[in-house]
């Protein structure tokens, strides 16, 4: 019983882990116009927190990156989610080692503007007012269009062997 306890953190940061495969996208250089380039790829990197979202309503959930799975957290992802579904996206990216950002006001996979901070923290609510259809995010039908952006994403053809 007692091994069984002990394993169970583990457990749930690796299901946390497989979960989050399906909201990490990036866009390719090709779907961004010549003035953006794509949001920071974070396929590489080692989620270190848990995709899932507890609370209902509206609100903004943190991810955080590592290059390795122990040490300090290399970037943090922001993504809007609305009812327990988080959006197959981030709107902010924040790059520690470099306190650079990274902005997607609409969610595209293209940064839309990009900076510099003094130090490497930032606040999301500080982005929150450029966000394209943040008021809407919690409206019946953005979330039945989001349930099924995040339904077709995670379907796979199935073959029938016989």
């Amino acid at each position: 019983m007692l091994a069984v306890l002990l394993c169970l953190p583990v457990l749930l940061l690796l299901a946390g882990i497989c979960l989050a495969g399906s909201v990490r996208h990036v866009a390719s250089a090709q779907s961004c116009s010549s003035e953006q380039q794509p949001m920071p790829d974070l396929n590489g990197l080692v989620l270190r927190s848990n995709p899932r979202v507890l609370a209902t309503g509206r609100l903004i959930k943190a991810l955080h990156y590592s290059h390795a799975s122990t040490g300090p957290h290399d970037m943090v992802a922001f993504y809007m989610a609305c009812e327990r579904q988080l959006e197959p996206r981030p709107f902010l990216v924040m790059n520690f080692q470099s306190s650079r950002f990274f902005f997607d006001h609409n969610r595209d996979g293209c940064t839309d503007a990009t900076g510099t901070l003094p130090q490497p923290e930032i606040d999301p609510a500080d982005f929150s007012a450029a966000i394209d259809g943040m008021e809407e995010l919690c409206y019946e039908d953005a979330i039945s269009s989001l349930s099924r952006e995040i339904l077709v994403s995670s379907v796979r053809p199935l073959s029938r062997k016989f």
